[in-house]
């Protein structure tokens, strides 16, 4: 591998095999426009699933597979809340989503998620024999340091399980890791699901601002401030991650964030997006490539198990 790399960064497919139908259609296509443009890897930085549920992971699977991703040099993927706890999808899910959040293996969760995408975590190193996070993977002139940033359930600081904690066992693992020695050279890029930016508020009147305060304190990343203080004095050059619904990059402390939560549910978008990163030596560009919607068909029919194995195969 030379000192240039392409990376597709992809965040918050929400793929479910009973809400957002639409979704997988779409996730279909935006992989087939990855694998035209022949980037070198793919980075999915977390919310794969909309409501952790196997059905959909194997989805996930399939549609990845079919395209000669999952190999660790090809994908990387990290975490999102949606992958450990679900969402909620109906007007039912709003008082008994908590409950459900509360009752939540959440080790559990973490280990499922490592095994349904265990090729994506060969070839690593990792913080702890014990845990599936933190990990770093070289690729050539480059190393992807994972981290999984959702917050266990508190009823008062996570009660919907969205809200986003990196916890001081992980924080000193990954501390250890990004000072390893064999990773001293390589240019370092951060996966996390969780932003560092704020919420712009959408829209006004009293229930669009109520709904941003809520939204505000259920969709947080606690103690981030200690974060980007860590990845400015480790050499951490571009940090990528999702959550929040939209495509684009900023720049808080001097430090470079890639958002690439758009790619299926991006407010107004004219079609599905990911974000398209070279890093050529010190040189990092990145591109929104979006991929047109196709024209209105019938959605994907589904049995109350899931797809059927046809449309699966499709996938």
């Amino acid at each position: 591998m030379t000192d240039t790399i392409s990376i597709a960064h992809i965040a918050d497919f929400h793929l479910s095999s009973e809400h957002k139908r639409f979704n997988l259609r779409r996730a279909r296509r935006l992989l087939d426009s990855v694998a035209e443009l022949g980037v070198e890897h793919v980075v999915i930085t977390g919310d794969i699933a909309a409501d952790a549920d196997r059905r959909d992971f194997e989805i996930a699977r399939r549609l990845l597979k079919n395209r000669g991703l999952l190999e660790p040099h090809k994908l990387s993927v990290v975490i999102g809340n949606h992958d450990v706890f679900g969402g909620v999808h109906s007007a039912d899910d709003i008082l008994t989503f908590p409950q459900r959040c509360k009752h939540t293996d959440y080790r559990k969760r973490i280990e499922e998620f490592r095994e349904y995408f265990h090729e994506a975590f060969g070839r690593c190193l990792y913080g702890s024999t014990a845990s599936a996070f933190p990990f770093a993977k070289v690729l050539g002139p480059i190393v992807l340091v994972g981290v999984n940033s959702v917050a266990k359930y508190s009823r008062v600081k996570n009660p919907l399980g969205s809200n986003g904690e990196v916890d001081d066992e992980q924080f000193k693992r990954l501390r250890h890791l990004l000072h390893a020695a064999p990773l001293e050279m390589k240019k370092k890029v951060v996966l996390i699901h969780h932003h560092f930016n704020k919420i712009a508020p959408v829209g006004s009147g009293t229930l669009n601002s109520v709904w941003g305060a809520v939204e505000r304190q259920t969709m947080k990343l606690r103690r981030k401030k200690r974060l980007i203080e860590l990845f400015r004095e480790a050499g951490v050059i571009l940090v990528l991650h999702g959550h929040v619904h939209v495509n684009g990059d900023y720049v808080r402390k001097g430090l470079r964030f890639v958002n690439g939560g758009g790619a299926l549910l991006g407010p107004g978008a004219p079609g599905t997006a990911f974000n398209l990163i070279r890093i050529a030596g010190d040189e990092v560009s990145v591109r929104i490539i979006t991929v047109p919607e196709e024209e209105p068909t019938i959605p994907l029919a589904l049995s109350v198990d899931g797809p059927r194995e046809t449309e699966l195969e499709a996938a």
